[in-house]
């Protein structure tokens, strides 16, 4: 009983270990039968150059099998025509040797015979064979129109007069692949009526067809050839740019964006395509270039208050902890540059915000004119040494941000108010259009000059380059006021002339007004 125990312990763990080897096995040969079915579709991704030249070929090919078989089956009619009217002709030829009697057209029939290795036969209107130019009239039938004629295991045309007709047998064992043409004709000898057969067995008709189908197949391939050659480097050609721009793009690094595509010579698609990606080259750098100068700006920005507040704390450190006015002095200023670091930040915030699309727009309905009455109210609290002034306010509802649009029109005021001198006049009006809402800010203040007034919307900007920090700002006001107007799918006009003052005319859509 133990040792039955102990085999089936055995086959078991044998039975285990076959498995586990088996499966073992089974992976270890689905990495190599993996990779070479991998290599395998990597060669199937087969170029352009090769994908067009198969497609070209297989026209090609379509057009030349198409044409051989017009060509063969023209020629083919026409040799069969010509075989018909030989035939005729030598029933034409062998009765003009009859002279009234039927024995009198033997001998023409068997010189025409092995002169043209024909089978003449004349039967009887019983259809009893009466004389044959073969040598075995076993082997000679009677050839009718019906399919079921009799004896017959061969495939031929039957000819009768203007009557043409195929045989095909089908009922046959052994099909005989014999084909020939038979002309039948009715013949009067002697006052006597006749059948006479002539079987045409067409040996030099099949040999021209060959003929010509061999010329046919060495032309096609000839051409097959010459066009595989021919398309191929005429593909490699043409392609040619797509491999220089393939090596150009795999050169272009973030270090080297001012590599460009070579759109010169060719003047096709491959052009307008280098073109398109020169364009998309152009924006990538401009992009990068202002992102590198927006960090740039942005660490300088805050470098000066940094340092500023390192300053006094250092000051403070060595003498300021028993020196009142130094303490006074440095906590001021350590609040101020606080308070402009936070500002600098929260405005790169915004504009991060931005970018991204993650600024949040809240629309509401709200009168524009009493924002604007508020904001005139405010200005002049704040800002006593230039005359504020509002001539027209017209009542309108506007759907949008309030708070957006409070701060960009905060925006333009303070920027109206740094770069007026003191006792200006600032005006800020708003009008109702047929297009919609239009505010104004305007200031007889410095004015931007003519080089400067396209990029006083780029951030970091300053148009006066002498200007303090304090007077002139971060740079990134007017940068944020744009982003809100075009959020609320608005416009901005800047008129300026140096000397003589700034309009800023805000313009808002039908749609939000």
């Amino acid at each position: 009983m133990n040792n039955k125990n102990e085999i089936k312990i055995l086959i078991k763990y044998f039975v285990k270990q076959s498995l586990l080897i088996l499966k073992l096995a089974i992976t270890e040969i689905r990495k190599p039968i993996k990779s070479v079915y991998d290599s395998f579709i990597e060669k199937l991704r087969f170029s352009i150059a090769f994908k067009i030249n198969i497609a070209f070929v297989s026209m090609v090919i379509g057009f030349l099998f198409f044409l051989s078989l017009t060509v063969a089956a023209g020629f083919g009619f026409y040799l069969g025509y010509s075989a018909k009217t030989d035939m005729e002709n030598d029933i034409s030829l062998i009765t003009s040797y009859s002279n009234g009697n039927i024995e009198s057209i033997y001998e023409s029939i068997d010189k025409i015979s092995k002169l043209k290795n024909r089978q003449i036969s004349i039967f009887d209107y019983n259809e009893k064979l009466v004389f044959t130019s073969e040598e075995e009239n076993n082997e000679v039938h009677y050839y009718v129109k019906d399919k079921s004629a009799r004896d017959s295991q061969d495939s031929y045309v039957f000819i009768s007069g203007s009557d043409i007709s195929f045989h095909f047998p089908t009922n046959a064992p052994n099909t005989s692949t014999r084909f020939f043409m038979v002309l039948n004709e009715n013949i009067t000898i002697g006052n006597k009526d006749y059948k006479i057969q002539v079987v045409n067995k067409l040996v030099n008709e099949f040999m021209y067809i060959g003929i010509l189908f061999s010329a046919l197949a060495i032309i096609c391939v000839i051409t097959i050839i010459n066009t595989l050659i021919t398309g191929w480097k005429a593909s490699k050609k043409i392609l040619k740019p797509v491999g220089r721009m393939s090596e150009t793009v795999q050169n272009i690094t973030i270090n080297a964006l001012d590599t460009r595509l070579d759109i010169g010579g060719s003047q096709d698609e491959l052009k307008d395509l280098a073109h398109t990606f020169n364009d998309m080259l152009d924006r990538l750098q401009e992009s990068y270039e202002k992102q590198n100068q927006f960090v740039s700006d942005a660490s300088h920005e805050l470098r000066t208050p940094i340092a500023v507040i390192q300053g006094y704390a250092n000051l403070l450190d060595r003498w300021g902890k028993n020196d009142k006015e130094v303490l006074e002095e440095s906590i001021t200023a350590i609040k101020s540059e606080s308070e402009n670091m936070k500002a600098l930040v929260e405005q790169l915030l915004f504009l991060a915000r931005s970018d991204k699309n993650t600024q949040t727009v809240e629309k509401t309905d709200f009168y524009i004119d009493e924002l604007i009455e508020g904001i005139v109210k405010e200005t002049k609290l704040i800002d006593t040494k230039h005359q504020i002034m509002c001539e027209k306010n017209e009542r309108a509802k506007l759907n949008a941000d309030r708070n957006l649009v409070k701060e960009a029109l905060r925006i333009f005021i303070d920027n109206s108010i740094k770069y007026t001198p003191e006792n200006g006049l600032i005006k800020i009006n708003s009008y109702v259009t047929p297009e919609g809402l239009c505010i104004s800010v305007q200031d007889n203040g410095n004015g931007i000059s003519k080089d400067d007034l396209p990029h006083i919307f780029d951030r970091f900007y300053r148009a006066d380059k002498s200007r303090t920090k304090q007077s002139g700002g971060t740079g990134l006001g007017l940068a944020i006021a744009k982003w809100i107007v075009m959020k609320h799918r608005g416009t901005i006009e800047v008129e300026s002339q140096l000397g003589v003052g700034t309009k800023i005319n805000i313009k808002l859509p039908k749609e939000d007004s």
